[in-house]
């Protein structure tokens, strides 16, 4: 499941699933620096260059490689997007991932009683041409089990302000998610949704707000 709310007519986040064959899986999110059209080319140009090397490459950390590489070619100095891109697998039952300066997934493996973060090392896309990030990128790799989820969010949510300039922060944020892991992924992802904007009421809303939800039902 999924949701993206633009602060604008358009926006400069980014969500996908990619099929990658019959018990595989792709999942992105990304948001990219700046706001508006500007925001929203280099996004598209970004979705088309991450379906094209998802389809030939197994590896997340070397999909966000090249990723890096061909953004860093093609758009201006001083833009560039955090993103997380990972391939549930349900054949061998588990989740590689790798993060390119992104928010940490929100998790919670089954019969967990509480959610966890999980991270793996990485810089944003279109830092540097390519020998730096090759560096610090690193990718992980997960087991998958029936009822774990895997929230991924960009920083829309956790920074969304109410009219006290207050932030929804992350404490929050990982309470709403928790909250409703009994739930089906839409309406999980519905209450979370409901949260923030309870707690932001009629305030402006400053930036994009993204997220998709995995939830493994067998």
């Amino acid at each position: 499941a999924s949701f993206c709310i633009p602060a604008r007519e358009v926006g400069g986040d980014y969500f996908d699933f990619v099929p990658l064959g019959p018990r595989k899986l792709g999942v992105v999110i990304g948001d990219v620096s700046g706001k508006g059209i500007p925001a929203a080319f280099y996004m598209t140009m970004t979705k088309g260059f991450l379906q094209s090397q998802a389809r030939i490459l197994a590896s997340p950390r070397d999909v966000l490689i090249n990723l890096n590489e061909l953004f860093y070619e093609n758009a201006e100095r001083g833009m560039f997007i955090s993103m997380i891109y990972g391939v549930f697998d349900l054949s061998k039952r588990t989740l590689t991932f790798a993060r390119a300066g992104h928010n940490p997934m929100i998790v919670m493996h089954s019969g967990g009683r509480e959610v966890i973060e999980l991270a793996s090392k990485g810089i944003a896309l279109g830092f540097e041409s390519g020998p730096l990030f090759r560096k610090q990128i690193e990718e992980k790799r997960v087991p998958l089990k029936k009822g774990d989820f895997f929230f991924f969010y960009t920083d829309g949510l956790n920074e969304a302000k109410n009219r006290f300039q207050e932030e929804f922060g992350e404490a929050r944020l990982k309470r709403a998610v928790e909250a409703g892991g009994h739930l089906s992924a839409p309406a999980m992802l519905e209450a979370v949704r409901k949260k923030i904007t309870d707690f932001t009421q009629n305030a402006p809303q400053h930036d994009d707000m993204t997220a998709v939800l995995v939830k493994l039902v067998s």
